[in-house]
């Protein structure tokens, strides 16, 4: 894939942001400022997309307490019959109460987090974290 040229910018901040934008490259690992701002950019860009409800690749994070009954068939079952393409899923065990469930779906934005919403709803269910990107999330607008 061809790379694109670069575009040099220059911004101005106030100290106690610049403070916190080098302790969070330094935290998350990130190689240097630009690396950081892209990435930035490119999840709003995901976020204005999946508001579109254009086609996004969906992550769910979910997070469930065992001693509900049949709680893992409830989320099973609504992971297989959604307007979502489920791309792949991993289960963890946690402890004996408790699994997390890693779920990779296709589909627009609006029908994944209408998914993440109906697991959320589950008698259970801890918690859910959804969160999106998109194939075009290299930088290519459509």
């Amino acid at each position: 894939m061809k790379e694109s040229p670069l575009i040099r910018m220059s911004f101005s901040i106030e100290e106690e942001l610049y403070s916190g934008l080098e302790a969070l490259l330094r935290d998350h690992g990130y190689g240097n400022r630009s690396e950081f701002i892209r990435d930035m950019i490119r999840k709003q860009l995901a976020r204005r997309r999946c508001a579109a409800s254009g086609e996004v690749i969906g992550t769910l994070s979910v997070l469930c307490d065992l001693g509900h009954p049949a709680i893992e068939a409830k989320v099973n079952s609504l992971l297989d019959g959604g307007a979502v393409k489920i791309l792949g899923a991993s289960r963890f065990a946690v402890s004996d109460r408790c699994s997390t469930t890693m779920v990779s779906a296709l589909g627009t934005g609006a029908a994944i987090r209408e998914l993440a919403d109906s697991i959320r709803r589950i008698k259970g269910v801890i918690q859910v974290e959804f969160v999106i990107t998109t194939p075009a999330a290299r930088g290519g607008a459509e």
